[in-house]
């Protein structure tokens, strides 16, 4: 469990800081996403050359995480355009990372049947509340 904390908090504090060090830069868009893309690769494959590769690897399992890489790397570019925009950065980020949270839980609940409990139902709720408070006027 102590290594699943650990990520959490890494999870926390890179993601949560990596968008505010972004807007500094000024460089949004398709670009600005290509650099962000390009930097985060290096610990990426410096972590996979580490666990070397992994055993009975399929054509089908390649195409799923293909087909997601270009899910990131479009919503990637959409979300980098908005942290680089003209709202908040304490409105735009946190509603879109919420907002992707809810689209988690969801298709959790519907691909891998997990099951709904009243403490999700509760905590999906309340991000959906937090959307609310944040929204743009």
């Amino acid at each position: 469990m102590t290594i699943d904390v650990a990520c959490i908090v890494l999870v926390a504090v890179f993601w949560g800081a990596y968008p505010l060090v972004a807007r500094t830069s000024g460089l949004g868009g398709p670009f600005g996403t290509l650099v962000l893309s390009a930097a985060g690769l290096v610990p990426i494959v410096l972590a996979a050359l580490w666990s070397g590769r992994p055993a009975g690897l399929s054509v089908t399992q390649l195409v799923r995480v293909a087909v997601a890489g270009a899910m990131m790397g479009t919503g990637l570019i959409a979300f980098n355009r908005l942290a680089n925009g003209a709202l908040d950065a304490s409105v735009s980020i946190p509603i879109v990372d919420t907002a992707m949270l809810l689209v988690s839980f969801l298709g959790a609940l519907w691909f891998f049947a997990e099951p709904i409990t009243a403490r999700k139902v509760l905590g999906m709720a309340l991000l959906v509340v937090g959307i609310l408070m944040l929204r743009p006027s």
